[in-house]
Parts: C-alpha cells; sequence; structure tokens
C-alpha cells in the first residue's frame, strides 16, 4: 500500500480509504446482500490489506455508520484513523460541539483524527463554524479539521476564519470522467499541501466496466444520471479498452487501475465504499499500483474526450420520467 502526508501533519494516510457511506443505508438490514456483519468484515479486511482511514459522517444511515466503525475500531485500536463529519444544519458554534460529541459517543473515541464539515451552509457564517472547530482541536476533541463539497473560493474563506489550526483536506467527487476540481481547486490545493480526498472515484461503478451500452443499468439513480446514457457508454468505451490493457500489464481490474488514476495525482487519495470483505480487498489492491507518467497522458486523453454533451443531459429527461 503506498502512503501520503495528510495536509503538513506529519502523519502518513494510504491512498485507498474505506467509505462507509453505505453502512446503515436503506433499511436497517443495510441491503439484500449485505448487514453489520459484513460491514465489520470490510473494515478488518481493508485495515488487513494496509487500509488506515476509515470515512464516515453523522448523517451515514442516521449515524448507523459510526456506531459500525466505532465496533471495527474498538477491536483496532490505533492502528487506523477516523474521518467523520457534521452535517451542514450543524454548523453553529454550539450545533458542531454538540454534533461531535454525539459522534464520539457513536464511534466510542475520545478523539476523532478529522472532522470535516460536510457541505458549507451559507446562512450560517464560516467564522463560528471555523471558532468551534478550533476549540475541539484545544480540548482535544479532535485532531484535524477538513471540509468536503467546498469551491475554491468556499475554502479559502474557510482557512482565513481559523486563527491557530488550517484544513488538511477538502473532500469532493473526483475521477476519470469528472474532473472539475482540475480547473482551480486541485492546483491551489497542491500549492497549499491540503489533500484532496476523492469520492466516488468510480463514479457511482460506471469506470468499473460493469455497464455497457449493450448492459446499461436499470435502478433509478444511475438512470437519471447522464453518464449512464447508451450513447455515453458508446462514448467512454475507448476509456473503458485502455484501464483494461492497463489492467492485464498491472494484473488489476478495470475499477483497481482507476483508482489509481486518481492517487497518482500530487496529494490525492481514493474514498472507496465496500459492503464486504472481498470489495475491501479489491479496492485496497488498487494501493499498490504507480502508473507511469506516459500511462497517465494516455488515460487523461482518452478521458477528455468523454465529457458529457447537451445529447447525452438531454436523453436523461424521460428516463427520469419513467419512459
Amino acid at each position: 500500500m503506498l502512503y501520503k502526508e495528510l495536509g503538513r501533519t506529519g502523519e502518513r494516510v494510504s491512498v485507498v480509504w474505506l467509505g462507509t457511506w453505505q453502512f446503515g443505508s436503506g433499511s436497517w438490514g443495510f441491503g439484500k446482500s449485505y448487514g453489520e456483519k459484513e460491514c465489520l468484515e470490510a473494515v478488518y479486511a481493508s485495515v488487513e490489506a494496509g487500509v488506515n482511514v476509515i470515512d464516515t459522517a453523522e448523517v451515514y444511515g442516521g449515524g448507523v455508520s459510526e456506531k459500525i466503525v466505532g465496533k471495527a475500531v474498538k477491536e483496532l485500536g490505533d492502528r487506523v484513523l477516523i474521518a467523520t463529519k457534521v452535517a451542514p444544519h450543524h454548523l453553529t458554534y454550539n450545533g458542531v460541539i454538540e454534533a461531535c460529541e454525539r459522534s464520539l459517543n457513536r464511534l466510542g473515541v475520545k478523539t476523532i483524527d478529522l472532522y470535516q464539515i460536510h457541505f458549507p451552509n451559507p446562512l450560517i457564517p464560516i467564522t463560528q463554524t471555523m471558532r468551534a472547530m478550533e476549540h475541539l482541536v484545544k480540548t482535544g476533541k479532535i485532531r484535524y479539521i477538513g471540509v468536503s463539497n467546498f469551491s475554491l473560493g468556499q475554502l479559502i474563506k474557510a482557512r482565513q476564519a481559523l486563527k491557530s489550526e488550517d484544513i488538511v483536506s477538502n473532500q469532493v467527487r473526483y475521477n476519470l470522467l469528472q474532473r472539475q476540481p482540475e480547473n482551480h481547486l486541485l492546483p491551489y490545493c497542491i500549492r497549499e499541501k491540503i489533500n484532496i480526498l476523492a469520492y466516488s472515484p468510480l463514479a457511482q461503478g460506471l469506470l468499473t466496466g460493469k455497464y455497457t451500452s449493450t448492459n446499461p443499468p436499470r435502478d433509478i439513480i444511475r438512470r437519471i444520471n447522464p453518464l449512464y446514457t447508451r450513447r455515453y457508454l458508446r462514448r467512454i468505451e475507448p476509456l473503458l479498452t485502455e484501464l483494461r490493457n492497463l489492467g492485464e500489464k498491472y494484473g488489476a481490474s478495470v475499477g483497481q487501475v482507476a483508482l489509481a488514476w486518481v492517487f497518482a495525482h500530487e496529494g490525492c487519495v481514493a474514498i472507496a465504499g465496500a459492503k464486504n470483505r472481498e470489495q475491501a480487498l479489491n479496492n485496497a489492491a488498487a494501493g499498490n499500483i504507480q502508473l507511469t507518467s506516459d500511462e497517465m497522458e494516455k488515460l487523461n486523453k482518452l478521458s477528455m474526450q468523454t465529457r458529457p454533451g447537451a445529447m447525452e443531459i438531454i436523453q436523461t429527461i424521460p428516463r427520469i420520467l419513467g419512459f
């Protein structure tokens, strides 16, 4: 497993993190094929394979995700770091502190390693939120401050609101097909030593090669996504072919190579979800792949040819309506 520094903290973190939004989602049984037992096995397997950060949030499963992570951490001890998030409706000074206490209780720990603002809230002054975050650091409730889904402007304002601490990370959507952070955010974060924590690194499964123009997804979430029209699925075939070719070279899957593309960028790590041991081990194995500059250049070139156009977006309209 490859490792990188978290911000300027000196902390070494794996390039693949375990994402746990799916822990406790859906019904209380979680899903048809997994429950708490499988989720715990996914955590243990990830750590065995070298993953040393688990990412969760107070809103995941209505707090169930944090509870499951807490059970796992009780067994794993200091082998793993915990990253969780405070919801945007809890960003007042007292709201942040109270939300942190609830997360600490669910996780069963005294300190959260990385506490992140899940989404910015324009109705609450960022100065108030950051004052609370710094208080939590000073009192030992959290170690590091992070944000999530912040634009460059929002990130800069959040940093300016801090007096004695700094932001170490920004968690945003980033993958081979959705590269918006590269426009302004990524260059700034590289320069300022702020990690980009990439969620949805496989574009909801599109970069696993599972779906094709002849085998489109059937679930409603993907049906309304412009990336899943038959037209767009045909457009990305050359990119998927190259991912398969690289997979053969590295003895890896399409998805593993797509994950490796993410953390090949300076300061970036990939947050990959898993519902069981097999998925966890599959994701973690990507952390051993180091793509060459030539391979990155070819993937980038093919990726730039896949951006969805107006036609893909228009084609989702009847699908949204159920036609």
